[in-house]
């Protein structure tokens, strides 16, 4: 007998409570001939639930073998034991009288379980774990029939709660899956299984239910995991012991129950209030080892005022001491993994060698030491940032840990797919670079919520067999819930561009750090760590080290909003530790060129014009938008200046990295200055729409020269307007460009940067808020125009990255070409154009910003007061021109 293929086709990898009893339980049961089960909890009523299935199994002359813990009602264990007495009362009795003791009556009055021992088909034990070091909570299941088998496990439990009431799941592997993974799992289990029946496993205690009596499975329930108080020990206590591994209770066993007397001790108190749960004796998980001792010493100075003794189990001081070295040896194995040339103690060197060997073995790709070193680093911490620079390979290296972790030869730690957490515009890249790192050695099995009709379906049915899960953070709270169903130990997770979430109180933020509260391996890369303010560690730390950022970091928000000198140096001291950090020079990428600037006069009119928007525009944000825009076209003068067209936050994006607030531009905007010019020309008397910028002409004669030798170029604008004139200017003179902008589809994006990388369109345009990150142009193109720029450093770089990157041929040249609206000289008296002053700006800023990375600093990159800054070179202007008036 096996299973029908009609079976085979209804089963899915995953199940809820909800289904679980229909459309699992009981079909699977009824075409099987051997049910193992291993279960934490137990109930009759929980059996009940699935009598059909049962029955079947019965029918089918199969068997049950069911391993439960000691937590179970004393009604059910005499139900089992009266099974059991029955079915060694009837040993002796002929089958025709066995049969008619064992009908339909007997078996309302024993239940499913004890009914089918009594008829010899089904077994149970107990397992227990001795000396008070844990609950036994294991949950698992084998079905058979023949060679076939189905294996489960999950949070459920066999209890009428964990099949029907509480949200639980079990996932599901079959033995028809050929793939090594899943056959591992399913012989591993199976062993596992054998082990515990025979009472082999090390640290279990299987006990057969004939060999013992229920109060004997009294002293192993509800608080077995906690020690025993020791004879000579006061009754009048108060006792800290360990709950299920890692939850710390305050048990009062004090004769006036001081807990519920004390003023500080009490339900109600501040003590109470932050750190226990409702119950005022369970201690809240998210508390590190020194809150845990706070909450210690501060129960032992009220008891001591009344002779009551505080005594903490041996348990749990074991669990604060190892918590408390926890981050510490993190801290220390990061500062001694950074120094590679030491790897030849403590065998370092023997784990490096083989780390190398097997991501060498899994990936046709060939890696620079250094990313290897990047790579086993991470691999070495399993909770670290890569803060590479853009452009430095941070995806292949991640990719080198997944190698390893997912290679076969790694079985301990092995984890069986990917999670990526990243902008839109990053997965086409992760894709792509996972099929360049693993060729035809890893076959890319890939869900992603972007091109997933329905990605809830999607997860359960594929999550099993997929190695790489895209989300990005826009989705992360919709599909949140799911997730957190499907993740285990053995999924690795990583936040790509994990500034995204840099607002501590941004929703995204929050579903992120609820999202890898038990994940083993988990990782955040960006090039860019500290956007604004030192506030933006926060929450990576928090996603790393989650509570065990209090007893380490411990910085409050207040404190890392504008830290003095000191403290600067204090924080970067700290997390020296936990960073990776490379440069393109460090990996040997070639230099660009210095960058080249197409500088041009302005016309009459658009002397005249500056002189305008002096006089007209009341506030110097204003003067400063106003000139950027008539330098390259006039005609967005027609428009009014609004937030939402400006450039301060990615165009996907608003929610965690607005750089600018839209009320700080407001303000800005209507902050008044004197203006300096004393009669000029009304807006109305110029026809913008005619108006010719010889900046914007030169731009579009550079494009021509470029693709007439051959050259793809990308061009960059911050004002879709202008983007769009570019585009319909080329297209005139027969030279098709693909623009790709924040109104652009998603969905289209990847089609159109394609179509200009592998096809024949020789031009995209776009402005970096849109395309400036995740996206690598560099294999094809090599040339990049700026028609338009801004104050943002940020967004500069991330724009010239995305042609200058690691991968580059040697002897491969990148130019960056700068439009620019010539200046008035500093001994003039007329208002001029301001693309030069910002582009020194820009270039002042970005020494400074790579000094920093060269000392391996970390440092903001945009600063609180840009937008001062970029209205401060008005400010210079008015005071230039004031002092050379006539």
């Amino acid at each position: 007998m096996v299973f029908s293929l009609k079976l085979k086709n209804l089963i899915q990898p995953t199940y809820q409570s909800e289904n679980l009893v229909k459309e699992f339980y009981e079909p699977v049961l009824s075409e099987a001939t051997i049910y193992r089960r291993v279960s934490a909890y137990f109930s009759s009523e929980g059996l009940g639930l699935y009598s059909k299935g049962l029955d079947k199994l019965f029918g089918n002359n199969g068997f049950a073998q069911f391993i439960i813990s000691t937590d179970i009602s004393e009604e059910d264990f005499k139900k089992i034991q009266e099974g059991y007495a029955l079915k060694n009362s009837l040993v002796d009795l002929p089958t025709q009288l066995r049969q008619t003791i064992l009908n339909d009556q007997t078996k309302e009055s024993l239940g499913n379980l004890a009914f089918m021992i009594a008829c010899n088909h089904a077994e149970v034990k107990f397992a227990v774990i001795p000396r008070g070091r844990g609950i036994f909570h294991d949950k698992f299941g084998l079905i058979d029939s023949d060679d076939e088998t189905v294996f489960f496990n999950g949070s459920v439990n066999e209890t009428r709660n964990g099949l029907e009431y509480n949200y639980e799941s079990i996932s599901v592997d079959v033995s028809w899956d050929s793939s090594t993974n899943v056959q591992t799992r399913i012989l591993a289990n199976k062993n596992r299984f054998d082990r515990l029946w025979k009472n082999e496993e090390k640290d279990i205690l299987t006990i057969d239910a004939t060999r013992i009596v229920y109060d004997e499975i009294k002293k192993y329930q509800q608080y077995s995991t906690l020690n025993k108080v020791k004879e000579n020990q006061s009754e009048n206590n108060i006792y800290f012991y360990l709950k299920s591994g890692n939850i710390i209770v305050r048990q009062d066993n004090s004769s006036i129950q001081i807990t519920s007397s004390d003023r500080k001790l009490k339900p109600g108190s501040d003590l109470s209030n932050k750190y226990f749960e409702d119950d005022n004796s369970t201690i809240k998980p998210e508390f590190s080892y020194m809150d845990i001792n706070y909450i210690i010493k501060e129960t032992r100075k009220r008891c001591d005022r009344k002779n009551i003794i505080v005594e903490v189990s041996e348990e749990v001081q074991e669990y604060l001491k190892s918590n408390q070295y926890s981050i510490e040896q993190y801290r220390k194995l990061g500062i001694y993994l950074k120094s590679p040339e030491q790897y030849t103690i403590h065998r370092e060197q023997e784990k490096f060698e083989e780390f190398v060997s097997v991501v060498s073995s899994e990936v046709v790709r060939p890696f620079k030491k250094l990313q290897l070193e990047a790579a086993f680093y991470e691999y070495r911490m399993a909770r670290a940032a890569n803060f590479s620079v853009p452009g430095s390979g941070k995806t292949a290296m991640i990719l080198a840990v997944f190698a390893f972790l997912n290679s076969s030869k790694v079985e301990s730690e092995h984890v069986d797919n990917l999670l990526v957490i990243c902008p839109i515009n990053a997965f086409n890249s992760w894709k792509e670079e996972f099929k360049q790192v693993f060729g035809n050695k890893k076959q890319l099995e890939v869900i992603d919520c972007q091109s997933s009709k329905d990605f809830d379906y999607d997860l359960s049915l594929n999550w099993k067999t997929s190695n790489l899960v895209l989300v990005n953070y826009e989705s992360l709270t919709k599909y949140k819930e799911k997730l957190q169903e499907l993740l285990s130990i053995k999924t690795m997770i990583v936040f790509d561009e994990v500034h995204r979430i840099k607002n501590p109180f941004g929703v995204r933020a929050q579903a992120a750090l609820e999202l890898v509260k038990d994940s083993r391996f988990k990782f955040v890369l960006t090039g860019t760590p500290i956007p604004n303010s030192y506030q933006d560690i926060y929450n990576f730390l928090h996603l790393l080290y989650s509570n065990e950022y209090n007893s380490f970091f411990r910085w409050n928000l207040d404190e890392l909003k504008n830290p003095s000198v000191r403290k600067i140096e204090e924080i970067n001291k700290a997390l020296i530790p936990f960073f990776w950090r490379l440069n393109k020079n460090d990996l040997g990428v070639p230099k660009p060129d210095p960058d080249k600037f197409l500088v041009v006069e302005p016309s009459e009119e658009q002397k005249q014009l500056a002189q305008s928007i002096y006089y007209n525009e009341s506030s110097s944000l204003a003067r400063l938008i106003r000139l950027i825009q008539a330098s390259t076209n006039p005609e967005l003068l027609n428009k009014k200046i609004e937030y939402k067209d400006m450039w301060f936050a990615d165009d996907n994006d608003q929610d965690d990295t607005v750089e600018i607030s839209e009320e700080i531009f407001n303000n800005r905007l209507q902050n008044t200055s004197d203006s300096v010019i004393k009669e000029a020309k009304g807006y109305d008397e110029f026809d913008f729409s005619s108006m010719i910028s010889p900046k914007f002409e030169k731009g579009i004669e550079k494009i021509q020269k470029l693709i007439s030798e051959g050259k793809k170029v990308i061009v960059w604008a911050i004002f879709v307007d202008t983007m769009k004139k570019i585009q319909n200017r080329l297209d005139q003179i027969g030279v098709k460009a693909n623009l790709v902008y924040g109104g652009t589809d998603v969905s289209d994006r990847q089609n159109l940067i394609d179509d200009f990388r592998f096809g024949n369109t020789m031009v995209m345009i776009s402005n970096p808020q849109t395309l400036g990150e995740s996206v690598s142009l560099h294999k094809e193109v090599h040339d990049a125009l700026y028609f338009e720029y801004n104050f943002n450093l940020t967004f500069m770089l991330q724009s010239r990255d995305r042609i200058h990157r690691l991968g580059l041929e040697d002897n491969q040249y990148t130019r960056y070409y700068y439009l620019q609206t010539k200046c008035e000289p500093d001994d003039s008296g007329d208002p001029g154009y301001i693309d030069q002053q910002i582009y020194k700006k820009l270039e002042s800023k970005s020494n400074i910003m790579y000094k920093a990375i060269d000392s391996n600093t970390l440092s903001p990159e945009f600063s609180q007061n840009e937008i001062d800054e970029a209205i401060s070179i008005i400010d210079e202007e008015r005071k230039r021109i004031l002092s050379h008036q006539n």
